[in-house]
C-alpha cells in the first residue's frame, strides 16, 4: 500500500496529539488553571467550522477567531501545514470555550481570543509543542509569561519550529533602531549575517523573519567566511554583500522583537532576541 507523504504526516501527527490529549505524563504544568479563566458568556461552548491556519479559525456562526499571543507560519512557509493540522486535530469535532483579554478585534476584524477545550489551553499547547512561537502584542498580554516559558521549553527540546539546522558558525547582529524617524531612514535599520566558519555557505532560500509576519527570502548567494552581508530594510540595489528588503515601512520594533534566521529547508539557523 502506498501512503502519500501528506496523509502519512497527518496520521503521525494525529497519533502524537492523541497521546498529548490523553496525558501519558507528557503535560507540563506552567501554572495556568483553565477553571479560573474569565471564559465568555458563563462558559458557553462553540463548534469550529474551519481551521484557516495555525492561529486562525472560523466558528459555525461565521465568527473568525485569531488566537491571542501566538504566531504560526503563513501559507507556503516552513511548518505551515503542520501547525494548521495540529490545531485542527486539537479542536475539530470538540466543543471549545473562548476567553477575551483586553482587545475585542484585530485590524482585520477577527475576534481576539484564548481558546480552550475541556482538556487543553490551546494557545499554550500550540507553543509548548513547537507549532507556534509566542507573539506578545500589548495590551493583550495576560498569559505572556506562561507563553514565554512554554516557548523556551519547546526551543530547548528542538520541537517543531525549533528544529535546528545542520548549518553552524553563523552569527547575527542587528541595528534595529534607525537614527531619527525610522520611517524616513529605513536603511539605517539593518541585519548583519556573518559566516564565522572556514567554508562558504550557499544561502539560497534562507529567510529572515520578525516576530510578526514580515519575511525576507534570499536568492542564490554564497556566504564566504568572515565576509558579512547586510540586509537593509528599505529599497536599494543588491550587490557587494548588500541586500535590500524593499519594505515601505520599518520592520523591526525599537523596544523588543525577535529575528528568526532559517535555512532553505526552513530549519532554524539562528535567533536574535532583544
Amino acid at each position: 500500500m502506498v501512503i502519500q507523504a501528506k496523509s502519512f504526516f497527518n496520521f503521525i501527527t494525529a497519533i502524537i496529539l492523541i497521546t498529548f490529549i490523553n496525558g501519558c505524563g507528557l503535560f507540563y504544568d506552567y501554572g495556568h488553571n483553565p477553571d479560573e479563566a474569565g471564559l465568555e458568556s458563563s462558559g458557553d461552548t462553540y463548534k469550529v467550522k474551519e481551521v484557516i491556519d495555525g492561529d486562525t479559525i472560523v466558528l459555525e456562526d461565521g465568527s473568525r477567531i485569531r488566537l491571542i499571543g501566538i504566531n504560526t507560519p503563513e501559507q507556503d512557509m516552513y511548518f505551515f501545514e503542520e501547525a494548521k493540522d495540529a490545531l485542527g486535530i486539537m479542536i475539530s469535532d470538540r466543543e471549545i470555550m473562548l476567553e477575551k483579554d483586553i482587545s475585542e478585534k484585530d485590524k482585520y476584524g477577527r475576534l481576539l481570543r484564548y481558546i480552550y477545550t475541556k482538556e487543553l489551553f490551546i494557545n499554550l499547547e500550540m507553543i509548548k509543542r513547537g507549532f507556534a512561537s509566542c507573539y506578545t502584542y500589548p495590551p493583550d498580554v495576560k498569559y505572556s509569561e506562561e507563553f514565554a516559558r512554554a516557548e523556551r521549553y519547546a526551543r530547548e527540546k528542538g520541537m517543531g519550529l525549533w528544529e535546528s539546522s545542520s548549518v553552524s558558525n553563523i552569527t547575527v547582529v542587528m541595528h534595529y533602531d534607525a537614527n531619527g524617524d525610522d520611517r524616513k531612514n529605513l536603511n539605517d535599520e539593518y541585519v548583519i549575517v556573518e559566516n564565522t566558519g572556514s567554508e562558504s555557505i550557499n544561502i539560497y532560500g534562507w529567510t529572515v523573519k520578525d516576530s510578526g509576519t514580515a519575511i525576507y527570502k534570499f536568492d542564490e548567494y554564497c556566504l564566504e567566511p568572515n565576509n558579512p552581508i547586510y540586509l537593509f530594510t528599505g529599497a536599494g540595489e543588491d550587490g557587494d554583500g548588500s541586500f535590500y528588503w524593499g519594505s515601505t515601512g520599518p520592520v523591526w520594533n525599537n523596544d523588543h522583537d525577535t529575528l528568526y534566521l532559517r535555512d532553505g529547508d526552513g530549519k532554524l539557523v539562528e535567533i536574535y532576541n532583544y
